[in-house]
């Protein structure tokens, strides 16, 4: 591998966190969610950034964040796992940063099956009410991702071990 952090991307609903935590304890990694480490840096909820001052906002407490975060993960010993919010990837600075500075990993999954696994709408999901529009244009920026994983038809489990084997090889 490369780089020493692995960060996830793709739609809200496609797997980060589970996959992200599943890669981790498969490679002996750190585990971290961008969604987390923004909470507890900003000591305030996703919903409530969003409230407060709009997407804006939460881009700008998402950058810093993950800024902070890929900062202390290269000094660490073990490689990280990051799973990124479903936007991170989207926005230029950010996803300059990590195709830098990770090995980014998109995880490819149909806004069909998204929906079978989170359902139509998701109050804790502040963006998905847009998720028909989002996904279109979100989809080819995921794909600039160093990595690119179909989840389709695998398990959680086939879906990190073949990032494994992609990456730690």
């Amino acid at each position: 591998m490369k780089k020493r952090i692995i960060a996830l991307t793709g739609f809200m609903g496609c797997g980060k966190s589970t996959v992200g935590r599943e890669l981790a304890a498969l490679t002996d990694a750190h585990f971290a969610d961008l969604d987390s480490v923004i909470v507890r840096r900003e000591g305030r909820t996703i919903r409530d950034i969003f409230s407060a001052g709009g997407e804006s906002a939460f881009r700008r407490a998402e950058l810093e964040a993950l800024e902070a975060f890929l900062d202390k993960a290269e000094s660490i010993w073990k490689p990280s796992v990051l799973s990124l919010g479903g936007g991170t990837f989207c926005f230029p600075a950010s996803r300059q940063i990590l195709l830098d500075r990770t090995e980014s990993v998109y995880l490819k999954t149909s806004l069909e099956e998204i929906r079978s696994r989170i359902g139509k709408s998701d109050a804790s999901r502040p963006l998905f009410k847009d998720a028909d529009r989002l996904f279109a244009m979100r989809e080819p920026l995921y794909s600039q991702a160093s990595l690119v994983v179909n989840t389709t038809g695998k398990s959680v489990r086939e879906v990190a071990e073949l990032i494994r084997d992609t990456l730690f090889a």
